[in-house]
C-alpha cells in the first residue's frame, strides 16, 4: 500500500521537529500533545471493536444473510475500504503529529531547565 500525502508530510515534519528546525508555541503545544494522546487512545478502543466485527454472525437464516454477514465482516476487517485499516492509517497520522508536538515540547522544557539551572548557578 502506497504511503499517504498526511504520512509523508507528518514524517517530514517530526523530522524537522527532531531536528530542531520546526519549534510549536509552547503555550498550546502541551494542550495538543494531552489531546492526541487522547484521540490515540480513542481509536485504538474503536480500532478494537471493529476487530471484533470481523466475522459477523446470527444475520438469520434468510437466503442472503451469509452473504451479508461476509459482506459486513469484510467491510469491518480485511476488504478493501476497511475500517480496521483506516483506524491504522489515522492512527500513524495521529502518532506522527504527536511525535512533532512532542519534540518540541521536550525541547522547550530542556532549554527551560537549563536556564533554570544557568540562573541558579551565576
Amino acid at each position: 500500500m502506497a504511503e499517504s500525502d498526511d504520512i509523508t508530510l507528518w514524517k517530514h515534519l517530526a523530522e524537522e521537529s527532531k531536528a530542531g528546525r520546526l519549534d510549536l508555541d509552547p503555550s498550546i503545544a502541551a494542550d495538543c500533545l494531552k489531546a492526541c494522546e487522547d484521540q490515540l487512545d480513542v481509536y485504538k478502543e474503536c480500532q478494537s471493536l471493529v476487530k471484533q466485527a470481523e466475522h459477523v454472525t446470527g444475520l438469520g437464516d434468510f437466503p442472503a444473510s451469509d452473504q451479508l454477514a461476509k459482506m459486513l465482516s469484510m467491510k469491518a476487517v480485511g476488504g478493501e475500504g476497511n475500517f480496521f485499516d483506516s483506524l491504522k492509517e489515522h492512527i500513524e497520522v495521529l502518532s506522527l503529529i504527536r511525535d512533532t508536538i512532542k519534540y518540541s515540547v521536550d525541547r522547550f522544557t530542556d532549554q527551560d531547565h537549563q536556564n533554570q539551572q544557568q540562573i541558579h548557578q551565576g
